[in-house]
């Protein structure tokens, strides 16, 4: 399962960490090390070098052991080794820490919606959505959707991604999901809704393209769909999506 709070999103955990590159003889506090050991952590985590990141995370945690985002981070990296109940420990202790920050929150979620521990996770992603000040709570509500949809509970994960589009109807996720959603129930002028609301966020993907061709040829609207087609052989000519567009196209004979 992809859920937005993945280790991209996590980043945003040390986006207001300003701490430069150290100069060599530069005495420094252990606060300020274990930032830089943070920020430089997230960065090899990011370029997937787990075993660096293990290393320069667990020395911020010697240096400060009350810094919440790097029992975080810790908590990704052993949830990337398979060590799933290492990784839980330092979520509960970045909680622990810091019970205010709700990326913390969206990762300790992500974590026990993969573990399939939903109740959990759903009061989790709520919690991070409600922290005041938090400035993109369409985040934790798309999560929470996700992992309903994970659940098989498409209902509720629905009335999440509603909340999200509430609060930001502009957002990428949540109108994606809805569009497949809508697709899935044959509600197919309400898909259509959501693919031309995404479009006007920014470039379809590939799997959003070709699920407008197959909700414009659902509704009869051949033009739209073959509009959809030229988009997708034109963007994305390797793609998977692609394929399966010729091969539609051979099987009707339109090819």
């Amino acid at each position: 399962m992809r859920l937005v709070t993945g280790v991209l999103m996590a980043l945003l955990l040390v986006a207001c960490i300003t701490t430069g590159d150290v100069d060599p003889g530069t005495e420094v506090s252990p606060q300020e090390a274990a930032l830089t050991n943070l920020r430089l952590g997230s960065e090899y985590l990011q370029r997937g070098q787990t075993d660096r990141a293990l290393a320069k995370l667990n020395r911020a945690v010697e240096q400060d052991p009350h810094l919440a985002p790097a029992h975080a981070y810790l908590g990704l990296v052993y949830e990337q080794l398979n060590q799933q109940k290492e990784a839980g420990k330092h979520y509960k202790t970045a909680l622990r820490l810091d019970d205010d920050d709700p990326t913390v929150r969206n990762m300790y979620a992500v974590y026990l919606c993969r573990n399939n521990r939903m109740q959990e996770a759903e009061e989790q992603f709520l919690a991070a959505a409600t922290v005041p000040g938090y400035r993109t709570p369409e985040t934790a509500y798309t999560n929470a959707g996700l992992c309903l949809q994970r659940a098989a509970d498409n209902a509720k994960a629905e009335t999440y991604f509603r909340k999200a589009l509430t609060l930001n109807p502009r957002y990428r996720e949540a109108l994606w999901q809805m569009a497949k959603l809508a697709n899935a129930a044959d509600r197919d002028f309400q898909a259509r809704a959501f693919l031309q609301r995404l479009s006007e966020v920014g470039d379809l993907s590939s799997q959003a393209l070709w699920l407008g061709i197959q909700v414009e040829r659902k509704l009869g609207d051949s033009r739209a769909a073959d509009e959809y087609a030229e988009m997708l052989r034109a963007k994305y000519p390797e793609s998977n999506e692609t394929r399966l567009l010729v091969e539609s196209m051979r099987n009707d004979g339109s090819l």
